[in-house]
């Protein structure tokens, strides 16, 4: 069996001002050198034979590798060095056509949006390195990179561990549309850019795919009155202000507030819920786009996002099918 993976490690995941504004713990680079190196070593053991990486002015996936000896071909993707997000969307876009069997992501909520950007359908593992961490899994590397190198050896069928996920679509009246893989908030804010977490009296409206009573941001603020997970269709829309009841809430990791809430609802997939600006967008976390008043907004939810695989799912079929007896 031969197999390609890629790994995708975002540098900043887990670095932002959030972490010091709240009580997170950062996640540095030697953690994701330590997190590259443990993917790669699973990933190998499971039948890959070709790992595209993603290089980083750290060099994380360069130091990961450098000290570990793997009967896998290693290569850099080469993408035009912009020092932002473009560089990973345009990667992802690239290892669409390189015939990568799945997509290993270091990062959060955002870091995940930004390679669906690039590659809609993706096949991922979504580790969790991230402020916002709704999205990826919270597994060890090592059995995340068995996963990936299951499906991309071909020893497990994609559609066998894998659904896509659920994407929030926002249309904008006049400019082009975007999305979010777990809650697309629509606040009183003017800044674009503003990593602080958000401060609820400037909360308008939230659309989530997942609504997740145990996660901190915004997910909870729906999951804490009307829980609906990531394996479940459709949404939740929340409207936020004086109204039916205030929720005491984890805004960021170690950071609680009192949330006004109006009202909180069940969308049915495809539903369209409209709103109108002024204000921000934000999407998985992070401050996007200005939208100026009278600007009519719509969100749907839909599940055809990144085909997300499920690593116990992965790890008990494997067992079953005897991928790891030797005889």
């Amino acid at each position: 069996m031969s197999g390609t993976i890629a790994i995708i490690a975002n540098p900043v995941s887990g670095r932002d001002v959030r972490r010091l504004l709240a009580n997170a713990a950062r996640s540095s680079i030697a953690d994701k050198v330590t997190i590259v190196r443990r993917v790669a070593i699973g990933a190998a053991a499971a039948g890959a034979d070709r790992l595209l990486v993603l290089p980083d002015p750290h060099g994380i996936c360069k130091k990961a590798l450098s000290t570990v000896h793997l009967d896998i071909e290693v290569e850099e993707i080469a993408v035009p060095r912009t020092h932002d997000e473009r560089e990973t969307v345009e990667a992802a876009a690239m290892l669409r056509g390189r015939g990568v069997g799945a997509v290993v992501v270091l990062g959060g909520d955002g870091t995940n949006r930004t390679v669906t950007k690039g590659w809609r359908d993706a096949p991922i593992v979504p580790l969790s390195t991230g402020t916002n961490n709704v999205f990826p899994a919270h597994v060890e590397p090592t059995i995340g990179g068995v996963a990936a190198g299951l499906v991309a050896s071909g020893a497990l069928a994609l559609d066998d561990v894998a659904r896509p996920a659920k994407v929030v679509h926002v249309g904008i009246d006049g400019a082009e549309p975007d999305f979010a893989l777990v809650d697309a908030v629509l606040t009183a804010d003017r800044v674009v850019g503003d990593r602080t977490p958000f401060d609820p009296a400037t909360l308008r409206m939230a659309v989530l795919a997942i609504a997740d009573p145990a996660a901190v941001g915004i997910s909870p603020l729906g999951g804490l009155v009307h829980p609906l997970g990531r394996d479940e269709d459709g949404g939740v829309v929340v409207h936020f202000g004086p109204g039916n009841l205030t929720l005491r809430a984890p805004i960021s990791p170690g950071l609680y507030a009192e949330v006004p809430i109006a009202a909180v609802d069940r969308v049915e997939p495809g539903t369209t819920v409209t709103a109108e600006g002024p204000g921000i967008l934000a999407f998985d976390g992070d401050r996007r786009r200005v939208v100026e008043e009278g600007t009519r907004l719509t969100f749907r939810v839909e599940r055809d996002g990144p085909r997300v695989i499920d690593v116990p799912t992965a790890l008990r079929l494997a067992a079953e099918k005897g991928l790891f007896v030797r005889t």
